[in-house]
This record gives C-alpha cells, structure tokens and sequence, in this order.
C-alpha cells in the first residue's frame, strides 16, 4: 500500500451480473448501483444483448479506516426493464476491504427478476437479494 492509498477504503466492490427475466437474458435494462457513505454516488449503465452488466470498484477516503469505530455503507443496484423497478441488490456492507461484501468472492452474480429476494448474512451484514453467486 503506497503512502496515496491510506485511509482509502472499497465502499462498493466491483460487480459483475448477468439478469435474466424468466429466463430469458434481460436487454437493455438500465442498472443503477447507489453508494452511500459520506456522500452519495449513483452509476448508471446498461445490460447488454447478454442481459450482462458491470460496475468498477468505488472507493472513498476516510479517517473511519484508522478509527476503532463502526463503518457502514449502504449499497443498492436497481433495475428498470420494462416499466418495472427491481432492487437486485441491497447490503449494509460493514468492511472497508475490496470484495468483502461476499466474504472474499468477487461480486459475480445471476439475478431472476421474477424471484422473490432472499436475505444472506455475509461479512457481518445482511444483504438482500434475488441473486445468486458461486459460493465457494
């Protein structure tokens, strides 16, 4: 870790997910991944001809890494196809590391939009979600 790197923290991993609608790959959705920390960030893109998108990693910079105190950073990804929001993803992510949202995995997820979301515990955080990820 460079001298420019402390106190930099992950507030969302990069992510990478393939959506599906019964089934079937989800094109041209609009994907918003919102970040909450000190601030808000909001990233938006598209799914491609795949029903596949991907976000890069988000990172912050905060004194909180150097404190024995609490960290908590809400994540959300969002869905709009067809007239319909979907929340795909929803965590209070609660460790400043890269991918540790998932326990060390990186976030490569498949979501059914036509599943009800389920709650995970992982990483000492629930997360809500329709989607599933290799968990080994």
């Amino acid at each position: 870790m460079s001298l420019f790197d402390a106190g930099t923290i992950c507030t969302f991993s990069s992510v990478r997910a393939k959506v599906t609608h019964n089934g079937q790959p989800v094109q041209g959705a609009e994907i918003t991944r919102i970040t909450k920390f000190k601030d808000t960030v909001t990233d938006v893109t598209s799914t491609d001809d795949d029903g596949t998108f991907s976000f890069p990693a988000n990172f912050s910079r905060s004194v909180k890494k150097f404190l024995p105190m609490e960290i908590v950073i809400t994540q959300q990804i969002l869905v709009s196809y067809q007239g319909e929001s979907y929340e795909i993803w929803a965590n209070g992510k609660m460790n400043s590391d890269e991918d540790s949202e998932l326990g060390g995995l990186p976030i490569d997820l498949t979501c059914e939009l036509t599943e009800e979301p389920r709650t995970f515990r992982s990483s000492g955080s629930l997360i809500l979600t329709n989607c599933h990820w290799d968990k080994e």
